[in-house]
């Protein structure tokens, strides 16, 4: 029987893409060369469209920042090529002053090494003999403790839609052009490692807090050492708790409010979840997968599969689980509705909207 304590957030989500663009893939090939394609990948004899993990967390990240008003971890070149183009790129690598930091992680790699200065008494001179001693830079990496899937399309075939447009000229024939969108949902999985944020390690070849910055952050007291041995120290935010429960709350707050997407202008799409599951669990899996299905008549929750999860991981599952559903939205939704009348696996269900939803995880967050 493992611990009751919430360590991760699992959950899962439904995007309703309807005549949507949201994650290109550029042009064609041979006589589709003016046509832009989404991405796709190939699941047996089915062609599927997906958005990219990058994609969809770039508008999740967006979305925090506008929702909290916290300080961006704004992306710039850090190291140039000897032709001049970016080859290295980051943004402030402090999840003490920027939380985003925190939740989404980072990596500043360092290509070349840097001289430590040692001196040394020498017995033939009067002076000191100063050695420079090639020593490697360690990287500054933090695993994001938020992770995540592709957006995957439910539907596997019948989604493709043509956009076929010309741009009329005032002399001269129009050029025209070809745009593939797809009209499905699109499934995301996702796991918050709760017990990360606030927490860095700088344990042997492992750091993820710059060791520049630490000095000056433990002397304003905004962190704390709450292990030191031999190899490095282990360094907490200062009001872990407080501040653990405040990033969860917004990235969550963020998700059931997401926006962002290619193409917006003319494929205008709502990314906010229409579906939103969520549940707070002691174990690292992201098990709320595979809930949805669409047999081209809508979309329907996989209420037995959902059933066997909870039952499966009813020892590990620490808080109910927090079914969001707009209304109208799922085809069974009276089915759903009344997983809130089960009392025979261990676990309990609420059925909300999917803003409540992780109104509701935020609420239980210790």
């Amino acid at each position: 029987m493992s611990s009751k304590i919430l360590t991760h957030i699992a959950g899962t989500f439904l995007v309703e893409a309807s005549a949507s663009f949201l994650n290109g893939a550029g042009l064609g090939d041979g006589e589709n060369r003016n046509v832009t394609l989404p991405k796709t990948f190939r699941d047996g004899r089915d062609r599927v469209p997906y958005v990219s993990s990058q994609a969809w967390r770039r508008w999740l990240r967006n979305t925090l920042i506008e929702e909290t008003n916290w300080p961006a971890s704004v992306l710039r070149p850090l190291d140039l090529s000897e032709k001049g183009t970016t080859n290295k790129i980051g943004g402030e690598f402090d999840p003490i002053n920027y939380p985003e930091d925190d939740i989404f992680g980072y990596m500043r790699a360092e290509a070349k090494q840097k001289p430590r200065i040692d001196v040394e008494d020498s017995e033939n001179d009067a002076t000191d003999v100063v050695k420079e001693k090639g020593q490697p830079v360690k990287p500054v990496i933090r695993a994001s403790p938020f992770s995540t899937s592709i957006l995957c399309s439910i539907r596997k075939s019948g989604w493709q839609g043509r956009d076929e447009g010309f741009v009329h000229l005032k002399e001269g024939t129009p050029l025209p052009y070809t745009t593939e969108f797809y009209n499905t949902h699109l499934e995301g999985i996702f796991s918050l490692n709760y017990m990360r944020l606030g927490v860095f390690w700088n344990i042997g070849d492992r750091v993820e807090l710059d060791e520049a910055k630490t000095c000056k952050l433990l002397t304003d007291g905004k962190i704390k050492i709450v292990k030191e041995e031999k190899s490095g120290k282990v360094y907490e935010v200062t009001d872990v708790a407080v501040k653990r429960k405040e990033r969860a709350s917004a990235v969550l707050n963020a998700l059931a409010h997401l926006r962002g997407g290619a193409k917006q202008a003319a494929f205008g799409t709502d990314v906010a979840p229409k579906a939103l599951i969520l549940a707070g669990v002691s174990c690292g899996n992201p098990m709320l997968n595979s809930l949805f299905v669409d047999d081209g008549s809508g979309p329907c929750l996989k209420i037995d599969t959902l059933k066997e999860i909870a039952k499966d991981y009813a020892d590990r599952i620490v808080t109910p689980i927090f079914i969001g559903i707009r209304k109208g939205y799922l085809k069974n939704e009276s089915d759903v509705l009344q997983l809130q009348n089960v009392v025979d696996i261990g676990v309990t269900f609420k059925v909300l909207t999917p803003i409540e939803s992780a109104q509701e995880m935020a609420m239980v967050l210790t």
